[in-house]
């Protein structure tokens, strides 16, 4: 049986990613906080992020690493790299392959329409730029031999377990009322990330993960769709129309004034503005099918 450490195991991320990994038969420990519990048939690891050996004294041998660490926003500028440093630092006490979910900040507000594992990086944001050295850090250590890792960028996770996703905090906040809300045009393609499938893609990567480089990326093409071909997937699920209205960039200065949450997202906006979508078809020649539930059922999840 092998063995895999779920970082955040707590989060939204981690859970969906732990019980993808308990359903395939693998033993789970999950990082948590002293006095804090893990999911059902998670073994729970009380030890501090940022000590290494620590860590891997409580965990013992370890097959891989899961890094399903979540920074708050409002903190990202103080403690984004050092903590995804400890989480290196981690792997390599354990000498266990990572998995870290990319996003696409790297690619700046310039991004081009289609992203795919060669395009370069232009990031031109505080967060862009700390998520782009992140993956330096990673892709320097596998270089000097030291940390094995693969990347796997996705677009805004959304699903049941993820109540402070975009997704579930303000697009699909009223879709039990039929009505689905964009910051942008409701045409345009924007990258999302069904949380189920992209836990199943982790545990077949992790599955293949000895056939792989020291550093890899792969990009999960989920659901790349707009806000219209949302509406249109929730009218499935729901069997009833489903409106598209806009929330005005306004609000959400005016938000920002009193939410430390908005006001350090106001950067992050143009990711409505700018259509994306992350396409990769390599990642189905290394896993075999790559795990896609159909936009519908998805969204019914959420009612």
């Amino acid at each position: 049986m092998k063995t895999v450490l779920v970082l955040g195991a707590n989060g939204g991320v981690g859970k969906v990613v732990a019980k993808a990994f308990l359903d395939k038969g693998w033993r789970v420990l999950g990082l948590v906080r002293a006095g804090k519990a893990a999911g059902e048939g998670i073994i729970p690891i009380h030890a501090d992020l940022f000590d290494a050996s620590a860590v891997a004294r409580a965990t013992g041998p370890v097959d891989l690493v899961f890094n399903g660490l979540n920074v708050p926003y409002p903190v990202w500028a103080e403690k984004a790299l050092p903590t995804y440093t400890a989480a290196a630092d981690i792997c390599e006490a354990l000498n266990a392959r990572q998995i870290y979910p990319g996003s696409v900040y790297n690619f700046g507000s310039s991004m081009p329409p289609v992203l795919t594992p060669q395009t370069l990086f232009a990031a031109d944001t505080l967060k862009g730029r700390i998520r782009v050295s992140i993956e330096a850090l990673f892709r320097e250590r596998a270089e000097a031999g030291r940390l094995r890792t693969i990347v796997i960028r996705a677009g805004d996770f959304f699903g049941s377990e993820a109540p402070m996703s975009w997704m579930q905090a303000l697009v699909a906040k009223d879709l039990g009322k039929g009505r689905i809300v964009t910051p942008g045009k409701k045409t345009t393609v924007h990258a999302w990330a069904y949380l189920p499938d992209l836990a199943a893609t982790v545990v077949k990567l992790a599955e293949v993960e000895t056939t792989l480089g020291a550093y890899e990326v792969f990009h999960f093409e989920n659901h790349n769709v707009s806000a219209q071909r949302l509406a249109e997937a929730a009218r499935l699920a729901l069997g009833r129309k489903v409106t598209v209205g806009h929330m005005p960039r306004i609000m959400f200065s005016l938000i920002a004034l009193l939410d430390p949450f908005m006001r350090a997202a106001l950067e992050m906006l143009y990711l409505w503005d700018v259509p994306h979508a992350l396409e990769d078809p390599r990642l189905a020649d290394v896993i075999g099918e790559v795990p896609r539930t159909p936009l519908s059922e998805a969204m019914k999840t959420l009612i």
